[in-house]
């Protein structure tokens, strides 16, 4: 690394700005304020180029090693901070970007020279940092430094291990210049550097540059690079050898993130990698930091390449028996049971992180392959006279059982007798540990638990509750709230008494933790139990307000938040009658309550904003009077923003963005972008508050529309949080509902309001990768415009959501086709097959939403969609030629749509589609059987003249659905009674190519439709239609079809599928014809009709 040496200012101003600097590190608050201020004002804002070069040179010239490293920081700081003298409005340019060409290349040329003459390995740190951060700016707004690269390549490979190490930070800190390189060099340069044995932290910092690059370069590159990894694992062994921990941690640290990213790169030296980092785990001499690390990093690859891990020989069999080890590794300290502060457990204690790698592990690699090896280990565990091992062996059950689920619920009943034995343990922690797999395995065998074992699990469970041990009683609380959330009130209602008896004496503890969770429990039982709770309503509501009205002290302000939760809670469950005689007491409660709330963190805020929703929700109108009370702190929460930070190199991360202080950071283009997340669920639960004050109060809430519309609608992009976002779109539907049936409604400003709502739904679907969240944003959508109605939008959003829709259906198809070469190429294993299965439900649902849309569009613009469609129809088509049944019967029911809709203009479409529709009368999956049926009807009802050849042709194919083998089949029977609607179709409407009479017995033989409601009520308007005009199809010869008729009749009206309309019509004909047969007749036919049908034909009288 060659340079040469030359003043860049003079020296006056060298020396004003040192002074300035000295100042800023001045212990004095008045003169560093100064400094703050003259450098702001001074510098940065009138002569920013003279700064930045005399920062450069004083980091270079400066004769302290302090004063040599403050300029270096200084000038990255400044450099990249967004400039004060914007020159156009909006504009994002930093200080540097606005500086003067020869100024940045000054400043370049001269911190190459620092690069190149630093002795001090700290301030070179900080040399690098600033190349790293100009090199990354430069890339970024693709401006030029043609030095950079020589010079950094040729500093790699000096014999100066100062310098290999500073080109070796900056290719870490900014891999994309070297991304374009030749392959091979790059590849030198990292493989002597990984093979410098005489240097430590040279073998360290090419890892980090080796994983950089790897992260950063494209498939190719990576591919030939990975020939590196023996060489980069090799890195780690020295460390070990000489008991580096912090290095080995470092290093660890870096196969994470690679292993996080690009798994597979880890398959050839897999062996080596699981020897390694087990060894690290089950040798205890090491720090516990540094065997976590090991762990996680199997964990991880285990998250991000399941089937990888899972084909690993003996991957499970030895980091299961670790990670229980390492879950026997606590004490029993005397503060787990004297502490008030169950928050205070050390989330990085080995048995924590021991119970987290056994949730992840069945998490990720599924019950096949964890469960068997668990349980080699557990029952001896359970039966150890070291109540570590039993506590152990209980948290792990609790641990796997979510990923274990499919397997271990054939063998729950033997699992819950296991457990139970130990709610009666004779120590504390064990009995704890028990409560803990019970209520866990409520939560993860929810329905089946409760259904099957409610009783060995409630008797065993509720007496633990008298435990001495207040920990015990809160937890096994804590487990009845897991339990009920999940049991029906008829369950519950056999134990109520003793439950209630229980909770209401731990409501009297002198701990407030099992208060707290006294009220939570009480609550959930109030909200599980339902109606069934009004018989202690009053022993227990009382109670509930008295501690609103007498617990003020700061301590108890998380007691108050969940005696307003039970209260509110308790007045869903018993309802506005029962709850009436409180509820202005409770209400003025609230209301003082919110009144004394001064900070920001206080825990009530939460619990009241739902506790108000509770309460509209139980009093419906009668709440409207409070809306101004209740609705400003609302708005407030619901406008919360997070603190943001980027962070510096220089930053101590720990004390200034603590994780516990709610701190989560994530990379974007090489910088880590910060959050503070602790107001993101008060923001998130007041959104969800809105939704219910909109649906539950409609016109009432109308005054409040516009101010919760400007609050919403950006929060449809607000990725920080996707409760919030959902939240955000839900509220939508019920505000426009609200200022539709408001009475002074003025249509052209819904219509207005509607359309700015639109855009910035349609924008949003149009970038959105997320389904989840794509499913919430169609159905917002369809809800709005139905309630809006016809014509209410523009020709520029058809277009636009048109747009957005081809692009996410083309997204979806490309992972169809993806997925269907994973499996072609064996690339998936069964465990993976159920997560891909749950992703396909997840697709398809949101395909069923998109679907739903256009149904809507279609229903409310018709013709004038088709302009529209016409962009959308290639890739419909694509989906109806697909082999996926689920893309073929979605693309059939959009078609059907645009058939039902657009009438005889469909049929310019009907070279795309119409050919196909009939061929998939028999197709394989009945679901497309039932989507191509139903389009042969609206073909039939709607499409007019054009089509009466076609739905001619499908009565032969119609006919063959509903008598084949097993039609009327659960699984068949949809598209069954579809096929018969259809014929119902074309008789009745497009009959003009074939002779109606001589299909209507085949038609009539059909019968009955007893599921699909929608199909139903057109056919037997049909069949009541023909019967009046004595139709002999319908009658037969010598009306011997009637006992035919009577119980088709008795069939349908017992289904209770029919609209009023119809079936008003149905039984006055039944009771027609059966005023007509001898009495003995009748009675036969009655006693033919099934006892479950008679009972109901008796109960509504039809018979």
């Amino acid at each position: 690394m060659t340079t040469t040496e030359c003043p860049l200012v003079s020296s006056d101003i060298v020396i004003q700005l040192n002074q300035v600097l000295s100042n800023l590190a001045s212990a004095d608050n008045d003169l560093r304020s100064g400094a703050e201020q003259q450098l702001n004002e001074l510098w940065i804002a009138q002569q920013p180029d003279l700064l930045l070069l005399s920062l450069a040179q004083l980091g270079r010239s400066h004769q302290d090693t302090h004063g040599r490293e403050f300029s270096f920081i200084l000038l990255r700081r400044i450099a990249f901070k967004q400039s004060p003298n914007q020159v156009k409005k909006g504009e994002d340019s930093s200080i540097w970007d606005l500086l003067q060409e020869q100024s940045r290349q000054t400043i370049k040329n001269e911190l190459l020279m620092s690069l190149s003459v630093e002795q001090d390995n700290t301030v070179r740190h900080k040399v690098c940092d600033a190349v790293s951060e100009v090199a990354k700016n430069s890339y970024l707004k693709g401006q030029k430094w043609g030095e950079l690269l020589p010079a950094l390549f040729e500093a790699s490979k000096s014999p100066s291990a100062e310098h290999r190490e500073a080109a070796l930070r900056i290719f870490s800190a900014v891999p994309n210049i070297i991304t374009d390189q030749p392959i091979n060099i790059v590849k030198q340069v990292f493989s002597a550097n990984l093979q410098d044995v005489n240097n430590p932290a040279i073998r360290t910092a090419s890892l980090k540059a080796a994983v950089a690059f790897m992260l950063e370069t494209d498939q190719q590159s990576r591919t030939s690079f990975s020939e590196l990894m023996p060489q980069m694992l090799s890195v780690l062994s020295p460390l070990v050898a000489q008991r580096d921990e912090d290095g080995l941690v470092d290093g660890i640290m870096v196969f994470i993130e690679l292993g996080e990213n690009i798994p597979r790169l880890f398959k050839p030296v897999l062996p080596s990698v699981m020897s390694f980092a087990i060894n690290i785990m089950k040798d205890e001499t090491f720090a516990d930091g540094t065997r976590q690390t090991a762990l996680e990093l199997l964990l991880t690859l285990s998250e991000a390449s399941p089937s990888m891990m899972r084909k690993t020989q003996d991957f499970c069999a030895q980091i299961i028996p670790i990670s229980l080890k390492m879950m026997t590794e606590l004490d029993n300290s005397e503060e787990w049971y004297t502490t008030d502060d169950l928050d205070d457990d050390d989330n990085d204690e080995n048995y924590v992180i021991g119970e987290h790698a056994m949730d992840r592990l069945a998490r990720n690699l599924g019950g096949k392959a964890v469960l068997p090896i668990s349980f080699q280990y557990i029952p001896a565990m359970l039966s150890s006279a070291k109540w570590e091992e039993r506590h152990a062996a209980l948290m792990a059950i609790s641990a796997i059982g979510e990923g274990c689920v499919k397997i271990m619920e054939a063998e729950l009943g033997k699992i819950i007798e296991l457990v139970l034995p130990y709610l009666r343990d004779p120590h504390p922690r064990v009995r704890y540990a028990a409560c803990n797999a019970i209520g866990q395995m409520s939560t993860d065998f929810q329905d089946s638990l409760q259904k099957k074992y409610h009783h060995i699990v409630l008797t065993n469970l509720i007496p633990v509750m008298d435990a001495p041990e207040p920990r015990v009683q809160a937890h096994a609380a804590a487990a009845l709230v897991n339990f009920c959330e999940a049991a029906d009130k008829s369950i519950l209602e056999p134990y109520l008494d003793t439950i209630f008896e229980r909770l209401l004496v731990l409501l009297n503890s002198d701990r407030t933790y099992v208060q707290e969770q006294a009220i939570t429990s009480i609550a959930t039982v109030a909200d599980s139990s339902e109606d069934r709770f009004v018989k202690y309503y009053n022993a227990i509501m009382p109670l509930l307000i008295n501690v609103l009205r007498i617990a003020h002290q700061k301590e108890y302000r998380l007691l108050r938040g969940k005696a307003m939760e039970c209260a509110s809670l308790i007045a869903l469950a018993v309802g506005k009658e029962i709850f009436g005689p409180n509820a202005e007491e409770f209400i003025q409660l609230l209301i003082q309550t919110q009144h004394s709330v001064t900070e920001s963190d206080d825990p009530q805020i939460s619990y009241l904003i739902a506790s108000w929703a509770r309460v509209c929700k139980v009093l419906g109108a009668d709440f409207v009077p409070y809306l101004p009370i209740v609705m400003p702190p609302l708005l407030q929460s619901a406008q919360l923003k997070p603190d943001f930070a980027i962070l510096d190199p220089d930053d101590d991360i720990e004390s200034k963005y603590s994780a516990e202080d709610g701190w989560e950071f994530v990379g974007v283009e090489g910088q880590q972008i910060g959050i503070k997340t602790t107001v993101l669920e008060e923001k998130c639960t007041a959104v969800e508050m809105l939704i219910c004050y909109a649906r539950e109060l409609g016109p009432a809430f109308q005054p409040f529309v516009e101010n919760v519309l400007e609050i919403v609608l950006p929060l449809l992009k607000f990725y920080f949080h996707d409760g919030v976002r959902n939240a955000a779109a839900s509220t939508i539907p019920h505000l426009l509902n609200s200022i539709k049936k408001s009475p002074n409604v003025n249509p052209e400003h819904l219509r207005n309001m509607w359309h700015s709502i639109a855009k910035r739904i349609i924008d949003v679907i149009l970038g959105e990768a997320d389904p989840n969240y794509l499913w919430q944003l169609y159905v917002t959508f369809h809800e709005s415009l139905e309630i809006v109605g016809d014509n209410s939008l523009e020709i520029s959003h058809l277009e636009a959501f048109t747009k957005a829709t081809e692009a996410q259906l083309q997204e979806f198809y490309s992972r169809l086709k993806q997925r269907e070469q994973a499996r072609h190429n064996g690339e998936i294993d069964a465990e993976d097959e159920d997560i891909i299965n749950e992703e396909e439900e997840t697709e398809e649902s949101v395909l069923g939403e998109l679907s739903k849309a256009l149904h809507v569009i279609l229903k409310t613009h018709r013709t004038s969609y088709l302009p529209s469609f016409d962009k959308l129809l290639p890739i419909v088509t694509t989906f109806l030629a697909d082999a996926n049944p689920a893309a073929r019967q979605w693309a059939l029911c959009v078609l059907d749509d645009v058939v039902e809709f657009t009438g005889p203009a469909s049929w310019n479409y009907h070279s795309h589609f119409l050919e196909k529709m009939l061929a998939s009368l028999m197709d394989i999956a009945s679901d497309v059987r039932q989507a191509a049926a139903y389009g042969v009807g609206v073909c039939a009802q709607f499409g007019g003249e054009n089509y009466a050849d076609a739905v001619a042709a499908a009565l032969t194919p119609l006919f063959q659905v509903i008598s084949s083998e097993g039609s009327r089949k659960e699984e068949n029977v949809y598209a069954t009674e579809n096929a018969i609607s259809a014929i119902t179709k074309i008789l009745k409407f497009n009959s003009s190519k074939f002779d109606v009479n001589s299909v209507l017995p085949a038609w009539f033989s059909s019968l009955p439709i007893l599921y699909d409601e929608e199909e139903a009520s057109l056919t037997y308007t049909y069949l009541l239609d023909l019967l009046e005009s004595q139709h002999p199809a319908i009658l037969g010869n010598n009306n011997e079809n009637i006992p035919r008729i009577i119980t088709i009749f008795t069939e349908v009206l017992a289904a209770e599928i029919l609209s009023e309309y119809v079936t008003s019509r149905m039984v006055n004909a039944l009771k027609a014809i059966l005023g007509n047969i001898p009495d003995e007749i009748k009675a036969a036919l009655w006693n033919s009709i099934d006892p479950d049908k008679r009972k109901i034909l008796q109960e509504k009288n039809y018979f």
